[in-house]
């Protein structure tokens, strides 16, 4: 597939909207580099002993529906970089690269896809009969063994981008080879060839029904704390949504965005690496891919964009291209090259400029998302040491350090503000917010803006996840839920009713004060809608007259979206949604909000409270309006 663009010739204007194309087009590749390089391989270890195993709901069917419901988050956030695998121990059938008894590789370490989520759904609900096909055993599996084929697994990746190796091991078994020291030994020799290789051991454990989980008694010898601190042993129940919860929190790898010299004084001064890492992504709908069907077989279809100059109908290729500015009448040229060094501040990296106090950082300064910085003992030795000094004393004296930074070649500089964030531990000593530093950009004057007044949450991100999975796993969609982020209008009725009433008759008197010579009724009739057709408000002249061509099904789309817009909400595009619209609308009879907004002097919006009771709001005369509503605030009360 291919699309074609012209150009009038092989220069092209730099204007607001080329110079996003070009900045976009950098920020795609950058992503797609990071992504590349930082991939991640999860492989979950599970445990099959008899103990995991003893009941319907077994901590073992819990830990498979954990590994397919990581599997079909990778997949539903489009992640098609990261890997995952499943490895079973305690059964009875083998099947390895190493031919170690009682050890299953279920599933390779792979790219997630459907088929392998509906495997482990078929094992979680029994569809499988595992007895059969797999069976367990109460023979004691060497754990060294186990860790031997997770280091053969890892190794047999060809790809060099993984930088990212965990392995996910539930089991509860707290003392393994508890009366053979020759076992315990290699299990403890092996886990640490496993870290030697960065490859890095996460313990979910299950307490047993009839004592807990002791990590102290094997575990803590082999599993470290990770560079943060934290600790890599999480303790759970059999339940599911505990241990899914534990999962999730691990699933998503640290990533570092960037990793930046950060340079405490000009010159040659004192220089120490940090790590830049995101603390907060916003979760969007994934993009739509094209595909074509070719036999039975779906085929990703290629976009490949071509520019013909409009005079001589030649192809141009990349290095035809050209940028230019319109200057003096004169189109000054760039090419893309030229334009890099334009955009170029110097090195990238963190400069210190000074410190403030911290009350000096207020909080509508926070114009993004801020990043979280930890030192870089990679880049230069000895950083953990003055970035914990620095981190130290900004917190003891109660200051935020300024900066310039610069992430990325080719980006201008950004002021920052790095506030150090002290480290917490709950009262069983496990760490529950890591040391370190956040990176807050600094916003310049014209990037303070009011605020909006309203800010709308819209439930469809969740449904369309929602129709998506079932889709994918051939199920029935279920049916549309309520959408829980519109107003309870019957509580509102319920407990400020009566103030409204009093309120609206309040203001209603107010109003035939102010406006004597016009009525709040002639000014909904006497609109007219701007396609020379009276308006639903004063054709119809209500709700009610609405519903009849609502439920006679006469409603029109023009009439559906005049409505709409009157009272306040945006209309969608399709008929059938406007219908849902409307539909929910006269759901909310007892309660609900609208508007008529009258045109020309004297306008007004009347709020319908209830079936009896609306507001009378002078857009063209606020002073007035906000003395009217506040004169009624005060009679009520």
């Amino acid at each position: 597939m291919s699309s074609t663009a012209t150009l009038s010739s092989s220069s092209s204007v730099v204007n607001d909207s080329n110079t996003s194309e070009f900045d976009v087009e950098e920020e795609i590749e950058v992503e797609k580099q990071l992504a590349n390089l930082n991939r991640d391989a999860v492989l979950f270890v599970i445990d099959c002993s008899p103990s995991m195993m003893n009941d319907e709901d077994s901590p073992f069917k819990s830990a498979i529906r954990c590994a397919s419901t990581v599997m079909m988050n990778k997949i539903i956030t489009s992640n098609d970089t990261d890997l995952m695998g499943v490895m079973l121990f305690g059964t009875e059938k083998s099947q390895n690269a190493l031919e170690k008894k009682h050890i299953y590789v279920l599933q390779t370490i792979d790219l997630p896809d459907i088929h392998r989520i509906i495997e482990l759904n078929d094992i979680a609900s029994g569809q499988i009969d595992f007895g059969q096909e797999y069976g367990n055993t109460s023979e004691e599996v060497p754990l060294g063994d186990v860790f031997w084929a997770c280091n053969d697994l890892f190794n047999s990746l060809s790809s060099t981008t993984i930088k990212i190796k965990r392995i996910f091991l539930i089991t509860d078994q707290d003392n393994p080879h508890a009366t053979n020291s020759v076992l315990r030994s290699t299990a403890i020799t092996r886990a640490k060839d496993l870290i030697e290789s960065n490859i890095e051991i996460n313990l979910f454990s299950v307490n047993k029904s009839d004592e807990e989980f002791n990590f102290d008694t094997f575990y803590s010898k082999i599993i470290p704390k990770d560079d943060f601190g934290d600790n890599l042993h999480f303790n759970t129940t059999k339940d599911f949504n505990v241990l899914l919860n534990q999962i999730m929190n691990k699933e998503s790898p640290r990533r570092s965005l960037f990793s930046l010299p950060f340079r405490l004084f000009e010159g040659e001064g004192l220089t120490i690496g940090i790590r830049g890492f995101s603390t907060i992504v916003e979760r969007t709908k994934p993009p739509y891919k094209l595909v074509h069907m070719r036999a039975e077989t779906t085929r990703l279809a290629e976009t490949k964009t071509k520019w013909i100059c409009a005079d001589t109908v030649q192809e141009l290729m990349a290095e035809d291209m050209k940028y230019y500015f319109s200057y003096g009448g004169e189109k000054i040229i760039f090419t893309k090259e030229e334009l890099t060094k334009i955009r170029d501040f110097g090195e990238k990296g963190l400069t210190l400029i000074g410190f403030k106090p911290t009350n000096a950082l207020k909080y509508h300064y926070n114009i993004g998302h801020p990043y979280f910085i930890y030192p870089d003992e990679e880049q230069y030795e000895g950083s953990r040491r003055i970035f914990a000094a620095l981190h130290k004393k900004m917190i003891e004296k109660d200051k935020i350090a300024i900066c310039a930074a610069k992430i990325r070649n080719g980006t201008p500089f950004t002021f920052v503000a790095l506030k150090a964030q002290p480290e917490i531990l709950d009262e069983n000593g496990l760490q529950i917010q890591p040391p370190g530093m956040n990176m807050i950009s600094l916003p310049f004057a014209d990037d303070l803006r009011p605020l909006p007044h309203q800010t709308e949450i819209t439930p469809d991100l969740n449904r369309f996840f929602s129709v998506l999975q079932d889709m994918a796993l051939n199920k029935d969609i279920e049916p549309e839920t309520s959408d829980a982020t519109l107003p309870k209008y019957g509580a509102i009725s319920k407990r400020a009713g009566e103030y409204i009433k009093v309120f609206n008759a309040e203001a209603d008197h107010q109003s035939q004060e102010i406006y004597p010579s016009q009525d709040s009724e002639s000014v909904v009739s006497n609109r007219a809608s701007s396609r020379g057709s009276k308006s639903l408000a004063s054709s119809q002249g209500s709700q009610a007259d609405m519903s009849t061509l609502y439920e006679t099904g006469k409603a029109t789309v023009v009439q559906l979206r005049e409505f709409l817009n009157n009272v306040g909400i945006k209309p969608a595009k399709k008929k059938d949604e406007l219908v849902q619209q409307f539909g929910n609308l006269c759901s909310c009879s007892s309660v609900g909000y609208g508007g008529c907004g009258g045109v020309g002097a004297g306008a007004r919006e009347f709020v319908i409270v209830s079936s009896d009771v609306k507001v009378a709001v002078d857009w063209n005369n606020h002073g007035k309006c906000e003395k009217t509503i506040r004169a009624a605030f005060i009679g009520i009360h």
